[in-house]
């Protein structure tokens, strides 16, 4: 049986989502920025390119074809910037990073919480006030959040990665479980022994 108390517990939890949401949120900031991208050069270059050719050309007869070219470029790079303009890339991508770092923030405090109890700095009364801080700190958090939609390809993405570094490197409180389970099967190993000696 666990000897973690359930105040222990329950900030753990509110780590380990504090830190999916972390990984949700930045991951969904790589997508909105390179969607930024992916519009914003082709706009940038469209324009250059259609600046340079038509000042250098100014007074020069065209083909019908080269007018036609250029104007469907010209629309190509405001459908583009419309495009970038409509969902506002670099606000979602940035909004996902905010938010993304105060989620870290909560995950960070979180550790450090659970550090201090297992080292005997704070007791739980303290550890259960900080919780009750931490819970409305996280509270707003989600609803600032909930401009800032994750897609369900994202979150799954961020659940994997979160797995992943669970097992590279296990919490406070996962030390701790693994410590005990291991002092338990010691005990019973030296228990069994003392039995079949006598």
């Amino acid at each position: 049986m666990s000897n973690i108390p359930n105040t222990v517990e329950v900030l753990e939890k509110l780590r380990w989502n504090a830190h999916l949401c972390k990984h949700s949120h930045f991951r969904a900031s790589m997508k909105g920025r390179n969607l930024h991208v992916l519009c914003g050069v082709p706009i940038v270059v469209v324009n250059l390119f259609l600046g340079s050719l038509f000042f250098s050309l100014i007074n020069a007869e065209l083909p019908d074809w080269t007018k036609w070219s250029g104007a469907a470029l010209a629309l190509l790079a405001a459908l583009l910037g419309g495009v970038q303009t409509f969902f506002n890339f670099k606000k979602n991508y940035e909004g996902h990073r905010q938010v993304g770092n105060e989620y870290l923030a909560i995950a960070r405090e979180c550790e450090r919480l659970i550090a201090l109890y297992f080292d005997d700095i704070l007791d739980l009364e303290h550890l259960s006030k900080k919780i009750s801080e931490l819970n409305t700190r996280y509270s707003e958090i989600n609803q600032r959040a909930e401009e800032f939609i994750v897609s369900d390809k994202v979150y799954r993405q961020a659940v994997h990665i979160q797995n992943q570094k669970a097992n590279r490197e296990p919490s406070l409180v996962e030390q701790m479980r693994n410590r005990q389970a291991a002092a338990q099967r010691v005990a019973e190993e030296v228990l069994e022994i003392a039995e079949s000696s006598h």
